[in-house]
């Protein structure tokens, strides 16, 4: 499956936005794993990239289940994972959406961007 890097609705936040995620998926079978922290770096209507100091490995097909709350709008999402990046200290993660969470996440990124330019 191709990323969709250059979405045209792809907003990165200056200050990145506070998440909690845990995995839901390896390999197509289903586990709970514990709630773990991260970080949104940016987001669109169809993924989003997220910071973790933990590495999980994507050689299996991993599910994501993300949960944040921006500019007071709850978004809980469930996103396979398609590519990690080791950044100093952290990894990065390219998540894609399994499900349409378009109207919601333009919804939370308008209010956001009202709030940040006040």
């Amino acid at each position: 499956m191709r990323y969709r890097r250059h979405e045209t609705l792809r907003y990165s936040f200056e200050h990145p936005v506070e998440a909690t995620y845990k995995i839901v998926k390896v390999g197509g079978r289903s586990i709970q794993s514990s709630m773990g922290e991260a970080h949104i770096l940016d987001l669109s209507p169809g993924g989003m990239k997220i910071s973790s100091p933990f590495h999980i490995s994507l050689e299996k097909k991993v599910q994501f289940f993300v949960e944040a709350s921006i500019a007071g709008i709850d978004l809980a999402i469930t996103a396979n994972g398609i590519w990690c990046k080791k950044v100093r200290d952290r990894y990065h993660y390219g998540l894609d959406f399994l499900e349409d969470y378009h109207e919601d996440v333009v919804k939370a990124l308008k209010e956001y961007r009202k709030k940040d330019q006040q």
